[in-house]
């Protein structure tokens, strides 16, 4: 199983990144660029299968989501191009039947090279290379901000 790549985040700002084997869960990485030390928490955030359960930066839940290539909002921008000029009356039918048949097998390659992350709800820091196990759901508003709210509270 190749390493994990975890990518640290402050707030929407990338703060470095560093790979991890989730088998031998070393207590501390050296995180690129900055070369700083981190301190991972193992704590019931693997489960029985070696999968990841929580965050291993916080201890946070976590969500999975979809990770697009970059290619993806030049297709939408073609398509969108496409659908304009055809209703305009701009183009020839036949070269917008060409033109929109490559858009769409575009579209249709983007989808299955698209693959699947873990991010945290508390941190941000976003997992992938890593199996997913079947339990994490996709990105829930109302889980976000009951956790959000937990963070604000004092704490009693």
């Amino acid at each position: 199983m190749p390493n994990m790549l975890v990518e640290l985040y402050d707030g929407k700002q990338k703060k470095g990144t560093f790979e991890v084997d989730v088998e031998e869960q070393p207590t501390t990485v050296i995180v690129d660029p900055s070369e700083s030390e981190l301190f991972l928490n193992w704590d019931s955030t693997i489960d029985d299968s070696k999968r990841i359960r929580g965050c291993i930066v916080c201890g946070g839940d976590l969500y999975k989501e979809q990770m697009f290539p970059q290619v993806t909002g030049i297709v939408i921008v073609l398509a969108f191009a496409g659908a304009v000029a055809g209703i305009l009356g701009l183009v020839t039918t036949w070269v917008m039947l060409i033109a929109m048949s490559v858009v769409l097998i575009l579209d249709i390659l983007i989808l299955f090279v698209v693959k699947t992350r873990l991010s945290c709800y508390c941190c941000n820091t976003r997992f992938s290379q890593t199996t997913i196990a079947q339990y994490h759901k996709h990105w829930d508003p109302d889980k976000a901000a009951q956790l959000k709210r937990q963070l604000e509270e004092p704490n009693a």
